[in-house]
């Protein structure tokens, strides 16, 4: 019983190997447990092993459709193809849990990210747009509006506003996340605030260093 409740030691430790190892040895005890089994899953992805992480989910969702964390199951799932590049998969799975669960913000999420890595820029924009008109704090959204509008070639003037509006909130609610200081130093750089953007991207550096976007970044806006 202690292997069983040990893991999840690991798991909040970031351990991820050795939470495996241990629910390994769960599994051979009780084999149909669905909570070591998604857990299970969630270990193999967090170690990159998404293909195997995917194989167990199924199982999951084959044997034991009533487990109470069915929703994330799909979207660990979803998670997994994502990193697998499987965006037509990914995208039907989530397409079809949103007939039942409805303006989730997490599969709105990762169908916008699938949308903008299939080159479609305008629906990942309106995605995120439809996250914010249900939950207006949604940090992930407000960074990605502000970011993917600046990567339009021809911006009006309202969407520019929009951008700047999103971009700020997102830093207001998380000033010295760095993935937020970059998309904010991008969208001054693209209309013509070099100076601006240089301070966004050194502060982004600070607390992310060497991160190597950042760093050509910075490099190409010297030149």
């Amino acid at each position: 019983m202690a292997e069983e409740t040990d893991y999840l030691g690991y798991m909040n430790k970031g351990n991820y190997a050795m939470a495996l190892n241990l629910l390994d040895q769960a599994l051979l005890q009780n084999p149909e447990d669905p909570i070591l089994l998604y857990n299970f899953a969630l270990c193999c992805f967090q170690t990159k092993n998404f293909k195997k992480s995917i194989q167990v989910l199924d199982r999951i969702l084959g044997e034991y459709p009533g487990f109470i964390e069915v929703d994330n199951v799909y979207r660990l799932k979803v998670f997994a193809l994502v990193e697998l590049k499987d965006w037509e998969t990914a995208e039907s799975i989530i397409k079809d849990r949103l007939q039942v669960a409805v303006d989730d913000p997490k599969l709105l999420s990762f169908l916008a990210h699938v949308y903008e890595y299939t080159h479609r820029l305008e629906e990942a924009i309106e995605i995120h747009r439809r996250i914010l008109k249900h939950t207006p704090d949604y940090k992930n959204s407000l960074n990605s509006l502000g970011y993917l509008l600046a990567l339009k070639k021809k911006i009006s003037t309202e969407e520019r506003s929009e951008a700047i509006k999103s971009l700020k909130k997102a830093l207001e609610l998380d000033p010295n996340n760095p993935a937020y200081l970059d998309s904010f130093g991008y969208f001054l750089q693209t209309i013509g605030k070099p100076e601006e953007a240089w301070k966004a991207y050194r502060k982004a550096l600070q607390k992310n260093p060497n991160h190597p976007v950042l760093l050509e970044r910075l490099k190409n806006l010297k030149k």
